[in-house]
């Protein structure tokens, strides 16, 4: 396949943003662009920011980070996209999660750029698959990259194959992202959920429904996950663990297990009472496990924080193991 040397990385607002930053970090030729000159200035300030962020938690122990974002990042209007589009070897779309705007998107893409440009979505959900299948020349180059907030930092990438999408595509793409520090974990087929959400989703379903069975308290249920595999996923996932224990143990209690699990697919349980009360967490100020109070930003920064505690944990287990 082609080299990777110029990414374009279309909207930049605060992941597309994030996301130019890293590629230009990494020595890629990186444009980002936007419908306004405002959003891209917008973007800029919020690079300076992120980097300055960077340099005060210790994350860079040198200038040649800011240097590179500063040697290899541009801004253009997506208006120029059109007559600058046969430059890109890797286009990252980040538009809204909005299907005309995508649509939309993606035509003026499909016609502006090289049929070996890969095209790599940040969406956390949509089909982008079926959504373009009419019209975009060479389906076989689309895949999803779902980033994670905040790109710079959080290393996990989601790399999501359609039914057309070549594996050679999504081996290129864990390459690329590799060469930028990230873990990229490839998924051959579209499914919902992609990997995390999907697994999320399957592990609240039953938390849930113990808590809705009157069974446990949602603060126990908490606890019970957060002081195991919450103390122990830094460095070590449910695989790897199920290997450490030893399947003949695991097995056998997961045959006794399964068959008592919550299997609903009409809807998610407690799902009435949350909105009957209107605690959806902690936009409203109540959740399920408890009351929110004070400043969201706050909360934000806090959450923020403590991701980069367990960020520089996980890098030092990550050097032990090399």
């Amino acid at each position: 396949m082609t080299d990777i040397k110029n990414v374009l990385v279309v909207g930049a607002g605060t992941m597309g943003s994030s996301i130019a930053m890293v590629f230009a970090a990494n020595g890629y030729k990186t444009v980002m662009a936007d419908i306004k000159q405002e959003f891209i200035d917008r973007a800029f300030t919020q690079v300076d920011k992120s980097i300055a962020w960077m340099k005060e938690n210790d994350l860079l122990s040198s200038d040649d980070y800011e240097n590179a974002v500063k040697a290899n990042l541009t801004g253009i209007l997506n208006g120029e996209i059109p007559a600058r589009g046969k430059e890109f070897d890797l286009v990252i779309e980040v538009v809204p999660e909005n299907k005309h705007i995508k649509r939309s998107t993606y035509e003026m893409l499909s016609e502006s750029c090289r049929e070996d440009c890969i095209f790599a979505s940040n969406t956390s959900g949509m089909d982008v698959f079926s959504l373009t299948d009419s019209f975009l020349k060479n389906p076989s180059r689309l895949v999803i990259t779902h980033w994670f907030n905040p790109p710079y930092l959080m290393k996990i990438i989601e790399v999501v194959q359609g039914p057309k999408t070549a594996d050679a595509v999504g081996d290129k793409m864990r390459e690329v992202l590799e060469s930028c520090g990230k873990k990229p974990s490839v998924l051959r087929k579209y499914i919902p959920g992609f990997i995390v959400n999907r697994l999320a989703t399957a592990i609240c379903r039953e938390l849930y429904y113990m808590i809705e069975q009157g069974w446990v308290s949602a603060q126990d249920a908490e606890n019970a996950l957060k002081y195991t595999d919450g103390l122990r996923w830094s460095f070590e996932g449910p695989i790897e663990l199920w290997d450490f224990v030893g399947h003949e143990i695991t097995l056998a209690v997961a045959g006794d297990v399964i068959p008592t699990l919550c299997n609903a697919t009409d809807k998610f349980p407690l799902a009435d009472e949350i909105f009957r009360t209107g605690h959806t967490g902690v936009r409203a100020g109540e959740g399920v496990l408890k009351k929110y109070t004070g400043d969201f930003d706050a909360y934000v920064a806090k959450r923020n924080s403590r991701i980069l505690t367990m960020y520089k944990v996980m890098n030092k287990f990550e050097e032990e193991d090399k």
